[in-house]
């Protein structure tokens, strides 16, 4: 099974952010049906807790944790619970494959990414990258990725570390891929995704 689970954060009523919301995951629901995805599952989480909203109209899975009140300003923090608890909720199991996006994200027709995730159970990766940050991304390993859009190994994702409070998550997401053999892990030359990091000015990686 290959669980799509798209983070969401509504803090405010705000409707630039619902709409980022609306396009990105109807797009992913358009992408996956045109990649004829089988055997996969779209999960939603949405972390204030308030499970009566526009999220639940999208046709997907919706999960609702209560963790953005947790204390600390590190939002890495916050969604890292957010999938493992998400993992517990569904029961998802070791050797099913995760692919991890942020809900304001708009893929490209032609993701590369995607193109991957389409096949993966036919191949031995566990894990399906892009290292380096998204202001600077590298063709070659090391302990910092973009986790805007990133796939995994249930299994694997599961032992990454919680960031201390001044520690980016995006560092303990590409450390795990230490434990990996290099040969399961693809790195994609570019993820095929329109990224809006900390705005809403959209850029390609």
């Amino acid at each position: 099974m290959i669980y799509f689970i798209v983070t969401t954060c509504l803090f405010s009523n705000c409707s630039i952010r619902k709409t980022q919301y609306i396009n990105a995951i109807n797009k992913l629901k358009k992408v996956i049906e045109h990649l004829d995805i089988k055997n996969y599952k779209i999960i939603i989480i949405e972390n204030n807790g308030k499970e009566d909203t526009f999220l639940n109209t999208l046709g997907c899975n919706n999960y609702y944790t209560k963790n953005n009140f947790i204390e600390t300003k590190n939002k890495g923090i916050k969604e890292l619970k957010d999938i493992l608890d998400c993992i517990d909720k569904y029961n998802i199991k070791d050797n099913d494959f995760i692919v991890k996006m942020t809900g304001r994200y708009i893929l490209k027709d032609n993701s590369e990414f995607m193109n991957v995730i389409k096949n993966i159970h036919n191949t031995e990766y566990d894990c399906v990258i892009k290292y380096g940050s998204y202001f600077k991304p590298v063709n070659y390993k090391i302990n910092d990725c973009i986790t805007g859009l990133i796939g995994m190994t249930c299994g694997y994702l599961k032992k990454i570390e919680t960031p201390s409070e001044h520690e980016c998550v995006e560092w303990k997401w590409a450390k795990i891929t230490n434990l990996m053999d290099d040969k399961k892990i693809h790195m994609v030359d570019k993820l095929g995704i329109e990224i809006c990091p900390g705005s809403n000015r959209y850029f390609s990686v």
